[in-house]
C-alpha cells in the first residue's frame, strides 16, 4: 500500500507555517508534499529570467493541478488569500478531493482584506460557500481569526481549529547568552511596511543601545548606509541556517517590529516573536492582532502603531535587563513547540 500523503496548495511555498503539521504527519508515517497554483505566471517569469530551476518546479506544480482532475479523495490544505476571486476556478479542479483551509487572516467582515480589486457578490458568495460546505476543516493560526470566521459564517466550532505556527527545533537549543547590554534586533523583509526608517532613525540618535537588522528587501541599501554611517548598526543578510540564527539572537536583549498598517495587511502573528522568545529575548511589536495574541505584559511591550519612540525610550532608560520577563517569555514558548501545536492539526488525520 503506497504511503498517505497530504499536500499543501499554496499561492507561494511556505514551509516554516507548517511545522506543527509536518511534526504529526511524521509521526503518522504520511508525507507532507508543497505545491503552487500560481502556475502560468511563475512559469512566465521562470522563462524570461532563465531560471531553470523556478521552470521545473512549475512543471511539477502543473503536472500536480492536472492530476487533481484524473484523481479522488488527496488530502488538500489550501492557503489562499480571503475573498480572492481565484479560489472558484481552484474549485473546479479541487472538487473530488478532501480541501482544508489554513488561513491567518484576522477580519472576516469584507471590511478589510488583500483582494479587493475583483470584489464581487458572485465572490464573496464562492467563498461564503467554500468556507460553509465544501471545506472539511478549518485551520486558523489566531483565536482572532477563528472568532472572526464564527461571527461572519455559519460554522460550528468544533470546524475550526486555533494552530498558530510553530518553532523550529533549532531556536530551542540550550545556547548560554551572552548579551550585549542594550542590544536589539530586527529580522524580516526589509519593507516599507515594517516600519525600518523609523527603527534606524532612532538608533541613529541613540547610539549607547545597539540594532542588528537581518535580512533583504527593497530597503536593504537604506539599512547598509546606515550601518556604514553608524558603529551602532550592524546589518546582516538573510540566512535560512536557523542554528546560526539563533546564536545570534541569543546574543541581544530584545526582538524589534514596527510594522505597519496598510488598506491590505497587518502583522498577523510575527514567527520571529516566538524564535526569539524561545532564547529569552523580549519582544517589542505594534498593536497588531498577531502580536497582541504572542504578547503579554510579563513578556514584552506592546505599543500603539506609531509610538515606538516612547517604548524605546522607556526600555532603553532600564538600569538593567529584566531577566525575570526573559525567563517568562522563554518558558511561554514551549506552548509553540512543534510537538504542542501538533496536536491542534489532529483534525486532519480524521
Amino acid at each position: 500500500m503506497p504511503q498517505q500523503t497530504v499536500y499543501i496548495l499554496h499561492k507561494n511555498g511556505a514551509d516554516s507555517h507548517y511545522t506543527g503539521l509536518q511534526f504529526l504527519l511524521q509521526k503518522e508515517g504520511i508525507n507532507l508534499e508543497y505545491r503552487e497554483f500560481s502556475v502560468l505566471s511563475k512559469l512566465f517569469k521562470s522563462l524570461t529570467k532563465f531560471d531553470f530551476k523556478l521552470f521545473r518546479k512549475q512543471l511539477v506544480n502543473a503536472a500536480f493541478m492536472i492530476g487533481l482532475l484524473f484523481s479522488k479523495d488527496k488530502k488538500v490544505v489550501l492557503g489562499i488569500a480571503p475573498f480572492d476571486s481565484k479560489l472558484g476556478g481552484l474549485l473546479n479542479y479541487l472538487k473530488k478531493h478532501q480541501v482544508y483551509y489554513h488561513t491567518s487572516w484576522t477580519f472576516w467582515d469584507k471590511s478589510f482584506h488583500p483582494k479587493t480589486k475583483k470584489n464581487s457578490p458572485k465572490v464573496f458568495n464562492t467563498w461564503k460557500q467554500f468556507l460553509e460546505e465544501k471545506v472539511s476543516h478549518i485551520f486558523a493560526v489566531t483565536h482572532q481569526s477563528k472568532l472572526q470566521l464564527l461571527e461572519n459564517y455559519t460554522l460550528e466550532d468544533r470546524k475550526i481549529s486555533v494552530v498558530y505556527h510553530a518553532i523550529d527545533k533549532a531556536f530551542t537549543t540550550k545556547i548560554t547568552p551572552k548579551r550585549k547590554r542594550q542590544s536589539f534586533v530586527y529580522l524580516g523583509r526589509l519593507v516599507p511596511q515594517k516600519g525600518i526608517e523609523e527603527i534606524l532613525d532612532f538608533f541613529a540618535k541613540n547610539e549607547k543601545c545597539s540594532l542588528t537588522v537581518i535580512g533583504k528587501g527593497p530597503q536593504q541599501n537604506l539599512v547598509e548606509d546606515h550601518a556604514s554611517s553608524y558603529k551602532n548598526i550592524t546589518y546582516l543578510k538573510h540566512t535560512s541556517n536557523k542554528t546560526m540564527l539563533a546564536e545570534l539572537l541569543s546574543t541581544h536583549e530584545y526582538v524589534l517590529l514596527n510594522s505597519k498598517r496598510n488598506k491590505k495587511w497587518e502583522e498577523l502573528f510575527g514567527l520571529i516573536i516566538i524564535e526569539s522568545m524561545a532564547q529569552g529575548l523580549i519582544s517589542i511589536a505594534p498593536d497588531h492582532s498577531g502580536p497582541k495574541e504572542i504578547i503579554s505584559e510579563d513578556i514584552g511591550y506592546i505599543f500603539n502603531e506609531g509610538h515606538l519612540k516612547d517604548t524605546l525610550d522607556y526600555v532603553t532608560s532600564l538600569n538593567v535587563f529584566d531577566t525575570t520577563m526573559s525567563e517568562a517569555a522563554k518558558k511561554k514558548s514551549v506552548f509553540y513547540l512543534p510537538e504542542n501545536i501538533a496536536k491542534h492539526w489532529q483534525a486532519i488525520l480524521e
